[in-house]
């Protein structure tokens, strides 16, 4: 058989599959905008208050040894004149490791931060997932899509699962 009888017949079955659901029943189809339930369900808030309030003090402790760092370097840049050059690259040494040790903790902070956010964020979403399918199956609903460029109010369910995840979790 060659290559276009068997594209044919492809094209043909597929005509027909196609055909056979237009005939079905109407679906009932939902569009999720995931961007705005993560901004706005109080389960995002809570993760978020969360994060904030367990990464405060860290991130307030390397803001003060930042701001000691440029008070040194700038205290150095004004004693620089008077100093030898032996004591002037002493301190200038001194204010490389600490920079290169603030630096250290600024880079370990950021990355605790964003693996904390992932734990977060896939705490969320597993909730997430469980309100969406059971908000899909009590409504029944054939398809809920997640994000789209276009979509119209008849199909936005984004409201209705914000306020199905202010609901206490189901078991």
């Amino acid at each position: 058989m060659s290559i276009f009888r068997l594209l044919r017949r492809a094209l043909a079955i597929g005509l027909l599959v196609a055909g056979g659901t237009a005939a079905a029943d109407d679906y009932k189809i939902g569009v999720l905008n995931v961007e705005r339930v993560l901004q706005q369900s109080p389960d995002a808030k809570a993760a978020h208050d969360r994060i904030e309030q367990a990464f405060k003090d860290r991130g307030a402790d390397i803001a003060r040894k930042e701001q000691d760092l440029r008070a040194a370097a700038a205290q150095l840049d004004n004693d620089r004149p008077t100093l030898s050059g032996e004591e002037s690259a002493n301190r200038q040494r001194a204010i490389d490791a600490r920079t290169r040790d603030v630096q250290r903790l600024r880079d370990q902070f950021a990355e605790d931060l964003r693996t904390r956010q992932f734990e977060e964020l896939d705490k969320l979403k597993e909730r997430l997932d469980k309100v969406l399918t059971r908000y899909a199956k009590d409504n029944h609903f054939d398809l809920i899509l997640q994000d789209a460029a276009f979509v119209g109010r008849s199909v936005d369910i984004t409201d209705d699962v914000i306020k199905a995840l202010q609901a206490p979790p189901q078991k």
